[in-house]
């Protein structure tokens, strides 16, 4: 029977609310700016020399590609969202639509999939921090202590009140935009070629099929690792956010497109001013979480406003890793909130003024904390990039959930759809996302670093997956008896 605490049943009994929900903290913006934030356009603008670096200055085309890409998986989300405006965003709907084991695994690598992610920022951001100061990159060590600091702020920003976690996420959303479009237009009038130039490979010639299969898949790689994230905020959040059948919907899409535009323009306008290839190489050498702000401003616009640009960054990337934490928390919040992980009825306890998930956020963020002890060379980086494969998983599960429910006729769409093009852009979602997640975990030297470094990747995403099915054994250790189900109602959590 469906939840007498949800105001808007599902007329197959499907709660809309789950039976222990959060306040409606976030409006229709709000929540546009916890996916502008997540987006980061401004990372991502930092982070074309890398791209070039890759795959010379036809590397946008990578970030076109994954562009077009993400925008069919949000189309599909958008559907789901709007049919299941559920806290926890893929991992309900992979619960609703294959049962519960999906569920719960799904959950676990997207919050392995943003643990990662924001150990990952908060290292860049202690680079970009000592950069702005005009000091040395620090050691590993120094390196992650520094990261432990940001991310004890993060955790106490996430704490505090949404009120305050919307205001930082208006702020950085306009810092990143506003940065992109900025210092993207002040380097494209200091161009050092023109624009039919961003076609050309490493060499200096035309792209050809070994580029498109080498160099090409090189940067789609790095580019699926660091950009675009985060454009399912907004369903990540669902419950905190009024109306969300349509809202939630529509703020993926918008943002998502604007913010892929814009980071596609300050890409481009890195392209067509970076001094060039050797430049873009040595400064990769000196500081490799630098080299891009070094490279691109410093040397066209000189001292001052890379510094400017960097403290940016600094903004920029906080928000970013404040939102990982928000994100994995909220998805271990729904998995407590089903009894699915050990410690649940502590996990799931929300705050008694603002219902916030704290006893989550602390968790995330201890764990994150340890994360950049556990590696040395490149930490940043592999944790970025095997922080994509998780992601990627828990992508696609959904999207094949989708398409078996379309074969067996059993889905009914809500208010927002895409209609009768929602399978087929539900399979080529479902393909692209397994693509994707397969070249990043490819082992790249250039990426992860030389010899066994360069396979960190893929241990760390096989051991995220046998810790999954770990969990999953233990939850389900007597047949899942005691993990709540959608279609009774348990008077205990009430």
């Amino acid at each position: 029977m469906s939840d007498p605490t949800s105001t808007n049943a599902e007329p197959d009994g499907i709660p809309v609310t789950d039976v222990r929900s959060m306040r409606r903290g976030f409006s229709g913006w709000g929540a546009s700016a916890l996916a502008f934030t997540s987006i980061r356009p401004l990372i991502g603008f930092s982070l074309a020399a890398l791209l070039i670096k890759s795959a010379g200055l036809a590397s946008w085309l990578a970030l076109a590609v994954l562009l077009m890409l993400m925008m069919v998986v949000a189309a599909v989300f958008g559907a789901l969202s709007s049919r299941w405006p559920l806290e926890g965003s893929v991992a309900s709907w992979s619960r609703q639509l294959i049962g519960p084991r999906a569920g719960l695994l799904v959950g676990w690598a997207y919050v392995c999939s943003y643990l990662l992610f924001m150990s990952s920022l908060a290292f860049f951001d202690t680079q970009r921090i000592l950069y702005s100061l005009g000091l040395p990159a620090p050691d590993h060590l120094a390196a992650a202590c520094f990261a432990v600091v940001i991310i004890a702020v993060t955790t106490i920003l996430n704490s505090v009140s949404r009120r305050l976690q919307a205001g930082v996420m208006y702020v950085a959303g306009a810092v990143s935009i506003g940065g992109v479009l900025v210092f993207g237009t002040l380097l494209i009038t200091h161009a050092q070629r023109g624009f039919g130039d961003l076609v050309r490979n490493p060499n200096a010639s035309g792209i050809d099929w070994a580029w498109w299969t080498g160099p090409f898949l090189a940067a789609l790689a790095f580019a699926s690792a660091t950009a675009l994230r985060g454009f399912e905020m907004p369903a990540e959040v669902a419950e905190e956010v009024p109306q969300p059948r349509r809202t939630v919907p529509r703020a993926m899409l918008w943002t998502l497109l604007v913010g892929g535009l814009v980071t596609l323009y300050g890409v481009i306008a890195v392209a067509v001013s970076v001094p060039g290839a050797d430049a873009v190489s040595g400064e990769f050498a000196q500081n490799p979480y630098a080299s891009t702000v070094v490279t691109a401003v410093e040397q066209t616009l000189g001292l001052g406003p890379a510094r400017i640009l960097s403290a940016l960054l600094v903004v920029a990337t906080f928000a970013a890793g404040s939102l990982c934490q928000l994100a994995a928390s909220r998805t271990l919040w729904t998995m407590a909130r089903d009894r699915e992980v050990p410690k649940h009825s502590w996990l799931s306890r929300l705050s008694a003024r603002e219902r916030l998930p704290r006893n989550a956020l602390i968790t995330v963020g201890v764990i994150g904390a340890i994360l950049p002890f556990l590696l040395s060379a490149k930490a940043a980086f592999v944790l970025a990039g095997v922080s994509a494969a998780p992601l990627m998983l828990a992508f696609v599960v959904p999207l094949i959930g989708l398409i078996t429910a379309r074969r067996r006729d059993d889905w009914a769409p809500g208010p927002w759809s895409p209609g009768r093009w929602l399978e087929p852009l539900s399979i080529i979602g479902a393909v692209a996302v397994t693509a994707l997640g397969l070249n990043v975990l490819w082992p790249r030297e250039a990426q992860y670093g030389e010899g066994s470094s360069a396979w960190h990747p893929l241990i760390i995403f096989a051991a995220v997956v046998v810790a999954g099915l770990i969990l999953m054994a233990w939850a389900f250790r007597d047949n899942g008896a005691h993990v709540r189900k959608h279609d009774h109602v348990d008077r205990d959590l009430h």
